[in-house]
């Protein structure tokens, strides 16, 4: 069974970055995404979450807040 390559970091910020840019629906120059989406996308990707589609439906649920992944709640 062939095993697939590790995603390096620069995969894993390519698609926080697509993601962040859906999210605010602005060109690339203009994003200006909330910190707390930003740490959302990241926290997301880093668990594992690679679809951008998912990873943009569970921040627009989000709608902003800030995750604790301690307790799962957003504040």
């Amino acid at each position: 069974m062939a095993s697939t390559p590790p995603e390096t970091s620069s995969d894993n910020h390519a698609i926080v970055k697509r993601a962040v840019m859906r999210l605010s629906g602005l060109p690339q120059s203009a994003t200006d995404a909330s910190e707390n989406t930003v740490d959302l996308v990241n926290y997301l990707v880093n668990s594992g979450i690679r679809d951008e589609d998912d990873l943009v439906e569970l921040a627009e649920i989000a709608n902003g807040k800030r995750y604790d992944p301690a307790n799962g709640s957003f504040l």
